[in-house]
C-alpha cells in the first residue's frame, strides 16, 4: 500500500467515499482544503484508492481530520497505517490534535492519542423565538483583532483557515462587544462555529448564529446544558505530544467538527 498526497484526478473518487458515510463533500471542498493550508493524503492499493486524511498546519499545532477507509477494506489496519502517515508529516509541531466522535475514540487512542476534552454536536430546537437576544453586526471580513482572539483561545495559529471559512460564509460580532462567529449557510451542511466572545454574551451569539444558519445547522460547543439546543453526540478532542490550550471563559463553540 502507498500512502501519498492527493490531487485534483482523485477528487472524483474521494467525493463518492465520503459520500458513503453521509458526508457530503464536493470537490471544492477538497480544493479549499489545498487554498487555506491543509493537505489531503489517499492510501492507495494496486493503484485503487482505499483510504483517505486530512493534515493541516497551524502553526506550533498539527490538525488531523477526514480519516476514512474504504468500507470493504476495513479492519486490516489500513487506517492506522494512514493516521501514522499523517502524524509523520507533522513531525515538527509540538502538537497533533484531532476531533472524534466518541464511537471512534478507542480507534485513536490505541494509536496512541489522549483525551483532552469532552464537547458535543448540537443543533438549534425548533419553535423557540430565540431572535433579539443578543444585537449582531454582519462583518465584512476577518479583522486582526478577531484572529487573535481565535489564538489566545484555542492556543494555535490558523489565520488561513479562519478566513478561508469566513469568506465562504459570514462573520456575525456582538454589538458593543468583542468576538465573533462564522456561519456557513451551506444548502446541506450549514454549520457555526468557531463562536468567541467577551463578557458573557456567548451563548446568545451561538444561538443567533445558528438560527441565521438556516435549518439543522450544527455546531460542536464546550458546554453541557446550554438552553434551546438539542445535544446530538458527544466528540472528543484527542491529542499526540504537548496538552493543548483553551479558554473557557471566551471560546464557546469550535470551527466545525472537521476543522477544529
Amino acid at each position: 500500500m502507498e500512502i501519498r498526497e492527493a490531487d485534483h484526478k482523485d477528487f472524483p473518487v474521494l467525493v463518492m467515499l465520503t459520500e458513503i458515510e453521509g458526508w457530503n463533500y464536493t470537490e471544492e471542498d477538497f480544493n479549499w482544503f489545498s487554498r487555506v493550508g491543509g493537505k489531503t493524503l489517499v492510501a492507495t492499493n494496486m493503484g485503487e484508492i482505499v483510504g483517505m486524511g486530512t493534515i493541516f498546519d497551524y502553526g506550533n499545532v498539527g490538525w488531523i481530520s477526514n480519516i476514512l477507509v474504504k468500507p470493504r477494506e476495513r479492519g486490516h489496519g489500513i487506517g492506522a497505517e494512514i493516521l501514522t502517515e499523517c502524524v509523520r508529516r507533522l513531525y515538527d509541531k509540538s502538537t497533533v490534535a484531532l476531533f472524534s466522535y466518541e464511537r471512534s475514540a478507542d480507534f485513536y487512542e490505541a494509536n496512541g492519542f489522549r483525551l483532552d476534552l469532552e464537547a458535543h454536536l448540537v443543533s438549534l430546537k425548533s419553535g423557540d423565538a430565540i431572535g433579539g437576544r443578543v444585537e449582531v453586526l454582519v462583518g465584512a471580513e476577518v479583522e486582526a483583532s478577531m484572529l487573535r482572539m481565535d489564538q489566545e483561545c484555542f492556543g494555535y495559529e490558523r489565520r488561513r483557515v479562519i478566513k478561508g471559512m469566513a469568506e465562504r460564509g459570514i462573520v456575525l460580532k456582538p454589538r458593543g462587544w468583542d468576538g465573533f462567529a462564522i456561519v456557513r449557510k451551506d444548502p446541506v451542511e450549514p454549520s457555526v462555529g468557531p463562536v468567541i466572545s467577551e463578557k458573557g454574551t456567548g451563548h446568545e451569539l451561538l444561538l443567533v448564529s445558528l438560527e441565521a444558519a438556516g435549518p439543522n445547522a450544527k455546531a460542536v460547543v464546550l458546554e453541557e446544558g446550554i438552553e434551546f439546543l438539542i445535544y446530538e453526540e458527544r466528540i472528543r478532542r484527542l491529542y499526540f505530544g504537548a496538552p493543548l490550550k483553551i479558554d473557557r471563559s471566551r471560546a464557546v463553540a469550535f470551527a466545525g467538527l472537521e476543522l477544529g
